[in-house]
């Protein structure tokens, strides 16, 4: 029986995610880095997981910032990445291979951040183990920072953009990549086709890829996160510096208050361990 065939960007395009996919980085660590201290008293200095670390984006930063990040990820190309990338970090930075569906219980952390990666996870058990493999890792009492795409937010995304492309020039070509977005309402889940096409000298190279991802509720955040021993869970759109949504039963932020952004990922700003779990 044949292998699964893996996401271009997470293989030979791997090179090429950050140049692409793009985020506000920065910004975005100045949200984990206010709800780290206000959340839980994680102060730089502190040992910090980033689950699923990808090229290293996120893991370098906050190592810039002070604290020491271990980042781990199943992809041999991102790790690669993630590594190069982080030569000048060996101090206060480590990139190993790692699932976060199975972290070892004998390395605790005082928080783990864990973005970009949950919907990825389509089987329920994945989705449980998940939860639980986080608070293994966890200090008793400590922060763990992620986000999702939620599903509300997400069907008005791509009902009304459900194509993405984007092309980068390059020293001796031109790299192009898009995506197109089908929605599975009863399943919660997208259905995605990726195609990259790159030019180069004058020969053109395509690389196709379908796969899928599941949207998240609330409801089904707070089970898992209430089983595995999680509390004091506030929700946050992308990464928003600003008043949290509070408790498990609040609703997403009416239009027109500040950091709301229509359609795109809901973070979930802070969930503070309220016991380890053994």
């Amino acid at each position: 029986m044949g292998s699964t065939p893996r996401r271009p960007f997470y293989t030979a395009f791997a090179w090429a995610y950050d140049l692409l996919i793009a985020g506000p980085v920065s910004s975005r660590c100045d949200f984990i880095e206010h709800t780290l201290v206000q959340r839980g008293g994680v102060l730089p200095g502190a040992r910090l997981l980033n689950a699923g670390c990808g090229t290293g984006s996120y893991a370098i930063e906050l190592a810039r910032r002070g604290y020491r990040v271990t980042g781990v990820d199943v992809e041999p190309a991102l790790l690669l990445q993630a590594r190069t990338r982080a030569a000048d970090l060996s101090a206060s930075l480590t990139i190993e291979t790692g699932d976060i569906l199975d972290l070892p219980p004998d390395r605790r952390y005082e928080a783990i951040l864990c973005r970009g990666v949950l919907n990825d996870l389509v089987a329920d058990a994945d989705r449980v183990q998940a939860f639980f493999s986080f608070a293994r890792a966890l200090d008793a009492g400590r922060v763990l920072i992620l986000d999702v795409r939620e599903w509300n937010a997400t069907i008005c995304r791509y009902r009304q953009e459900p194509i993405f492309e984007r092309s980068v020039d390059l020293d001796d070509g031109t790299l192009t990549f898009r995506s197109v977005t089908h929605l599975e309402p009863d399943t919660r889940r997208l259905l995605v086709s990726e195609r990259h096409t790159l030019v180069q000298g004058g020969v053109e190279t395509t690389a196709d890829h379908d796969f899928v991802m599941r949207c998240w509720e609330k409801e089904e955040l707070a089970h898992h996160l209430a089983r595995a021993g999680f509390g004091a869970i506030t929700y946050a759109p992308d990464y928003a510096l600003a008043p949290p949504v509070d408790g498990i039963a609040s609703s997403l932020w009416p239009p027109g208050q500040p950091g709301l952004k229509k359609g795109r990922r809901w973070s979930i700003a802070a969930l503070q361990a309220q016991s380890s779990m053994i």
